[in-house]
């Protein structure tokens, strides 16, 4: 086994974790945004190539509550026109469900981040040793 492959699970988890963070940085950016689908990744086992990979962001197919509107301003663009006057669909965005979604992600990616020093010195001291 080289040192690249048991590199690559690693790799592939920093990237598809990464899109996970991206997902959950833009899902928590956009709280207060109305008409707002909150977008979910999934995630993967790749077992022929070893890793993880990332599917999404997915737009979430859930309704958001509904938010008053002030009367004589226009129409939002794209808005439902099934909503009662004078209302416009509020964010899909659960913020206690993004923080937990921000922790779990990030402690995934640093664990796996610190795969590449660990290899990096593991590198280093068979250099030394052949040297």
């Amino acid at each position: 086994m080289s040192l690249g492959s048991a590199l690559y699970p690693s790799l592939t988890a920093l990237s598809a974790f990464g899109t996970g963070l991206q997902s959950t940085a833009h899902n928590l950016a956009n709280v207060l945004t109305n008409s707002f689908k909150a977008g979910r990744v999934t995630y993967a086992d790749r077992p022929n190539l070893s890793g993880v990979s990332a599917r999404g962001p997915e737009k979430l197919a859930v309704s958001g509550p509904l938010v008053p509107y002030g009367p004589g301003l226009p129409p939002l663009a794209g808005s439902n026109p099934a909503l009662p006057a004078g209302f416009v669909e509020g964010s899909t965005t659960d913020i206690a469900a993004e923080m937990v979604n921000l922790i779990i992600t990030s402690r995934v990616y640093q664990a796996n981040a610190k795969v590449v020093p660990t290899a990096d010195s593991l590198l280093g001291m068979v250099i030394n040793i052949r040297a």
